[in-house]
């Protein structure tokens, strides 16, 4: 019998002793991982601990009904292919447990090839689901809860104008802005009104992912590539396929991954990782970022062709403290969501929407949003005020300095300040500092990288 190509975990229910032990050990001569309980009165810790890639589930069981146990795997884990087991006389029962989410069934006594066919498929599909899963997170359409930019200021009507024709375009393009300024948000609306706007939109943050496994995400891996690539794996660029890739903070790409990148935009050619075969993807590029590539480029962290092939056409998104009309549009947008999440009527008066306009909002969108969201957790009536705003919004910088003197009236200094004393009262974790400052955690490490560029290099002669 030849082995599996793909062996799995395998979690094997059965309470007749000795074809529990035959099954277990013929699974494991397969070269399956098996798990193995004669009955499925605690199946869901069971699976949290195990975590199978397939089940083999006998419908006649002690305590809990194979039947029920069918219902709560397939409620805890809709991805996990189960395979139920039946004697000869109760195929009627397998076909129902198939109509209420089974993988397949197996008629007992069962043949070893069989087995092995049956746990090789349902491993596939289980694997296929996940995977399509992935990429589903991973793909965004551009049209799934996304907020217009507003434009009653100049210069966002500027970038609607701007938006609305390089949209139709089939260039590259570079958007560069201060993080929190909705770059995002204007890649989606570029893809939104392209012509493929039906087609996928994925997003991959060059920042966030691992700097050894940001090439496999990009390009894919196949089996064996590297310690723990068990299986193929497609990238991203292949899942956008047709649609749009979004690289956002695009200058935090390692340097010696760029070259593939390069040739990936110019020439729509991949290569998975640990594969010699070239491949062909249709993918229009759309780059963010909040650094000067350009000052990137004459540094040489940043290559200059690679530059150039990302911005053909570049977008400048302005900081909302340069649009404060767009501050009130803003608002209520994010306040209606909340409410509607929340399912209760909130509305701002007017002495709050101005106290909002009044704020420089350092943070851009990303740190109006975080606070409207703090308000609609927090705000007990149906109508934010001003006095919500400086106790919900603002109150908490006021009470985090015990004297009320500023230290420094320089503002990248107190910008600092504030993140070592976040990081310093939670102990250094960075997302509950994010949440503690109001900005995305994207953004805080960008200011911990951005701090960490700053600092002077110390040579042997430097007192």
């Amino acid at each position: 019998m030849n082995r599996p190509p793909s062996p799995s975990t395998v979690l094997l229910v059965e309470d007749d002793e000795s074809l529990r032990k035959v099954l277990g050990k013929e699974l494991a001569r397969m070269g399956h991982q098996v798990h193995t309980r004669e009955h499925a009165n605690d199946l869901p810790a069971v699976l949290q601990k195990c975590e199978p890639d397939v089940v083999l589930l006998d419908l006649h069981l002690p305590g809990l009904g194979g039947m029920e146990a069918l219902r709560q795997v397939a409620m805890q884990d809709p991805e996990l292919p189960i395979v139920v087991m039946t004697g000869h006389g109760t195929v009627a029962l397998a076909v129902q447990a198939m109509q209420h989410g089974a993988f397949d069934f197996l008629t007992k006594p069962v043949t070893l090839d069989l087995l092995q066919q049956t746990v090789d498929r349902a491993s596939a599909h289980g694997r296929l689901l996940r995977e399509n899963l992935r990429l589903r997170r991973a793909s965004a359409h551009a049209s799934a809860n996304a907020l217009l930019v507003t434009n009653h200021s100049l210069s966002a009507r500027r970038l609607d104008q701007q938006i609305a024709r390089i949209a139709k375009a089939s260039q590259s393009v570079l958007i560069a802005g201060e993080s929190g300024s909705g770059k995002e948000l204007v890649a989606r609306r570029l893809h939104a009104g392209s012509a493929r706007h039906d087609q996928p939109f994925v997003v991959v943050h060059c920042g966030a992912v691992p700097r050894q496994l940001i090439e496999s995400e990009l390009f894919g891996h196949v089996k064996g590539a590297f310690t723990g690539a068990e299986q193929k794996r497609l990238g991203l660029f292949e899942a956008a396929d047709g649609g749009t890739l979004f690289l956002d903070e695009v200058g935090e790409l390692p340097l010696d991954l760029q070259p593939a990148l390069l040739r990936a935009v110019q020439f729509g050619e991949i290569r998975s990782v640990g594969s010699d075969q070239v491949r062909h993807v249709d993918v229009r590029l759309i780059a963010a970022t909040h650094r000067d590539l350009r000052a990137k480029v004459q540094d040489g962290s940043f290559r200059e062709d690679l530059f150039y092939r990302l911005a053909v056409l570049e977008i400048a998104v302005p900081p909302l403290r340069e649009r404060p009309e767009d501050v009130r549009d803003l608002a209520k947008a994010f306040l209606a969501r909340e409410a509607q999440r929340a399912e209760r009527a909130l509305t701002f008066d007017e002495a709050a929407l101005d106290r909002l306009q009044q704020h420089t909002w350092p943070g851009n969108v990303r740190e109006l949003e975080n606070a409207i969201v703090r308000l609609g957790v927090l705000v007990d009536g149906p109508q934010v005020t001003a006095a919500d705003i400086e106790a919900q919004v603002f109150g908490w910088r006021t009470r985090s300095t015990s004297t009320g003197e500023l230290p420094t009236l320089d503002l990248h200094e107190l910008e600092s300040l504030a993140i070592r004393a976040a990081l310093q009262r939670f102990s250094g974790n960075k997302p509950k500092a994010a949440a503690a400052l109001g900005i995305a955690l994207k953004t805080l490490y960008n200011k911990l990288n951005a701090a960490e560029e700053d600092k002077e290099p110390t040579g042997p002669g430097d007192g």
